[in-house]
């Protein structure tokens, strides 16, 4: 795991089953923008972290990312995740910035996928 990361979670104490989604739901969202592809559903993305997740269980998860990326300095990738119904990111997604989900969705694929300079989940 990388170290940044690891140092994170180890100042915060979470339960093993928060940190696991932690985890689980950046490396999903830095695969998004590794390849560029469209943003997931709420829906989708809490399946994709833990089988039976409610959607709504996802915007904790994604605050937790969303803080760890401010935190850290790392790419914002809560933007891949959106509405079913809107199609657009939640006014919960917070962490985004000033430049919005497009832009930051952009910038993130630019880092992970076109340069592949985006720090990793995997990275140690």
């Amino acid at each position: 795991m990388n170290s940044v990361l690891s140092r994170y979670l180890d100042d915060r104490h979470w339960s093993e089953g928060r940190t696991r989604r932690m985890v689980d739901g950046l490396r999903i969202l830095q695969g998004l923008a590794r390849t560029g592809a469209t943003p997931v559903t709420y829906g989708e993305f809490a399946e994709q972290v833990q089988s039976g997740l409610a959607p709504i269980a996802a915007s904790r998860v994604l605050a937790d990312i969303g803080q760890f990326c401010q935190d850290a300095g790392w790419p914002n990738v809560t933007c891949f995740v959106v509405s079913a119904a809107t199609g657009e990111c939640s006014p919960g997604c917070r962490h985004i910035g000033e430049e919005g989900p497009v832009a930051a969705r952009q910038r993130a694929w630019l880092a992970y996928g076109q340069h592949r300079t985006g720090p990793s989940v995997d990275q140690e």
